[in-house]
């Protein structure tokens, strides 16, 4: 995939620099900039309260067939995304770029000498509750593509939605990839009770220059919105 067709199938503009606050036009610059700041990205694990995202999903959610717990926190995490515009800019070849309809990746592990598989799953935000599902779980369960066959401008772009679940993880980083595109990775990992109730791990790696705390605050409170929401 090229950067056309990227921008064509993603739904994909060059992004206004000269439109936003100074702030963001410094921001975008200066944090991929190597003469200052090798590394852009920042890290951070959340431990995300499910207490009343459970009780709504086994509630309004849980019985279509094929339905996940994960599932409704990916679905609802891209919702969530999809909201908050600078998760979802792109720096492609020196250019930023705002993509309304970015896919999801994932990986799913299936033992053997293949370790993983990878999946894609595109149009996740305009996808109702029962169709991502059906997809969801397709994808789980007849994983067709092998690790590192997907296009690397797909992969490079995707939002990044992994899963852990025999991890209790109080922090975890990932690897930086050289292609500094701007795009934020999630980690769940073992939901466990705690004294507030059931907990998940959530570690959050997003770059310096298309978001920071603030933005990212944001997010988790719309995301907490869209768990809440029947």
């Amino acid at each position: 995939m090229n950067l056309q067709e990227a921008l064509e199938q993603y739904q994909g503009t060059k992004l206004k620099l000269d439109e936003l606050s100074k702030y963001q036009q410094w921001a975008f610059s200066f944090f991929h900039n190597e003469e200052f700041v090798l590394n852009p990205n920042l890290s951070i694990t959340l431990q995300l309260d499910l207490r009343g995202a459970r009780e709504i999903y086994e509630r309004s959610f849980q019985n279509l067939q094929g339905a996940s717990f994960q599932a409704y926190l990916v679905w609802n995490l891209v919702k969530a995304l999809s909201q908050n515009w600078t998760f979802c800019t792109r720096q492609i070849d020196g250019e930023w770029y705002f993509f309304k309809n970015l896919p999801v990746y994932f990986t799913i592990a299936v033992g053997g000498e293949d370790r993983f598989k990878d999946v894609i799953i595109n149009d996740v935000r305009l996808m109702d509750w029962t169709t991502f599902v059906i997809i969801y779980r397709d994808s789980i369960e007849n994983p067709k593509q092998d690790v590192g066959s997907i296009p690397p401008l797909t992969w490079a772009i995707s939002h990044f939605i992994g899963n852990l679940p025999e991890l209790n993880f109080t922090s975890f980083q990932i690897h930086r990839g050289i292609m500094k595109t701007g795009r934020p990775i999630f980690y769940f990992g073992q939901r466990y009770n705690s004294h507030q109730g059931l907990t998940v791990p959530l570690s959050i790696t997003f770059d310096h220059a298309n978001s920071d705390p603030y933005v990212l605050n944001k997010l988790m409170q719309t995301y907490q919105d869209f768990l809440a929401q029947v």
